[in-house]
């Protein structure tokens, strides 16, 4: 016999829908040229992680996509920074650390495999900061933004959010219902039963 230790933590809530987490270990990767951050959460076992991969607005080739973290995050703001046509614009550290220990609401949902996966639209936490504050009203619009992103492209289809199971019981039970409905409706006929 061996002494062992294991976890002693709840495991966070598995349940679809939007949890407020901590994030840490933030860091980036490339997959196909492309380059995205990906954050663990303090909450959860590392099995699951939020990822977001960089996206360039066609006009200004701007990043939007991980920068939206970044500021919804509220994570390496530096402050407000205006150009010479009078645009403000926030100034901040994009370095994946500056992600660790900042608190966001996430969404997490069942692909069509039935694994838990976390979308990547995020929502602020109410907060007040020193350059950015976010309020009710705020993490309401987000979350409203992110849950109409997964109902138009990750909700997996026919599911109602929720797995169909059924034991290998009630399986050979419906085999054998659908096969007395093929027997009784069988003539002994040469003609079709219509």
């Amino acid at each position: 016999m061996a002494i062992k230790t294991m976890s002693n933590s709840g495991g966070g809530d598995w349940s679809i829908g939007w949890k407020e987490v901590t994030l840490k270990d933030a860091k980036y990767g490339k997959y196909n040229d492309v380059r995205y951050v990906d954050a663990w959460f303090e909450e959860y076992p590392e099995t699951i992680n939020l990822r977001l991969y960089e996206a360039h607005a066609k006009d200004s080739g701007e990043e939007f996509a991980i920068a939206r973290l970044f500021k919804l995050a509220n994570a390496g703001i530096i402050g407000e920074v205006q150009n010479s046509s009078g645009k403000k614009s926030l100034q901040y550290d994009d370095e994946a650390v500056n992600l660790n220990g900042k608190k966001l609401h996430v969404f997490f949902y069942k692909n069509e495999e039935g694994y838990f996966r976390v979308l990547n639209r995020v929502a602020p936490v109410v907060q007040e900061g020193e350059v950015l504050s976010y309020t009710e009203k705020d993490t309401e619009y987000w979350m409203g933004q992110g849950l109409k992103y997964y109902e138009q492209y990750k909700k997996p289809a026919e599911s109602n959010g929720e797995m169909l199971e059924m034991t290998t019981d009630e399986i050979k039970e419906k085999v054998a219902e659908v096969a007395n409905v093929i027997n009784s409706t069988t003539t002994t006929t040469d003609e079709p039963p219509f």
